[in-house]
């Protein structure tokens, strides 16, 4: 019998223990939704900020982007995919917000004029899929097999 309110006891513990965390939980995701330029604000956050801040359904940001409206859907769901750099990119461009803010949660999230060019040129990020995942594996490469990595494709490149 004491076993069994000793277990007892300690089902009712971890249930209160569980209540707590859920409205902890809760509190945090409506307060990162109402504050979204927060440094804590999640990236989801921000695209949903952005997108009504200037005042465009899911719909045409999608249209805007070039992605079907279910992308959208999923970077603004909190445990949705992210965008990769381009999107991101045409995000900020389409809702009018800095890219480093829209990123990373730093800085301004206005667009300054007279900004200059931007820091990355677009063809100096992954644009596809098998190129993002030609960098990750070339970044896992170690430094001794860089060499023999660019010649076997630059043969491969070769026109006979």
């Amino acid at each position: 019998m004491r076993a069994f309110l000793f277990v007892r006891a300690r089902l009712a513990h971890a249930t209160v223990q569980q209540r707590r965390s859920t409205m902890k939980r809760k509190c945090t995701k409506k307060n990162s939704h109402a504050n979204p330029s927060a440094s804590s604000a999640s990236l989801s956050d921000r695209i949903r900020h952005a997108r009504t801040r200037a005042g465009l359904t899911k719909t045409e940001l999608a249209r805007r982007v070039g992605v079907g409206a279910s992308a959208v859907v999923q970077w603004e769901h909190p445990e949705g995919t992210a965008p990769n750099a381009t999107n991101l990119a045409r995000v900020a461009l389409a809702t009018d917000v800095a890219f480093e803010w829209l990123a990373t949660a730093r800085g301004s999230h206005r667009v300054k004029s007279g900004d200059g060019p931007p820091a990355l040129e677009p063809g100096a990020i992954a644009v596809t899929l098998f190129e993002e995942r030609l960098l990750q594996v070339a970044r896992r490469l170690p430094s001794h097999r860089h060499d023999s990595l660019i010649e076997f494709l630059s043969a491969w490149t070769k026109k006979d």
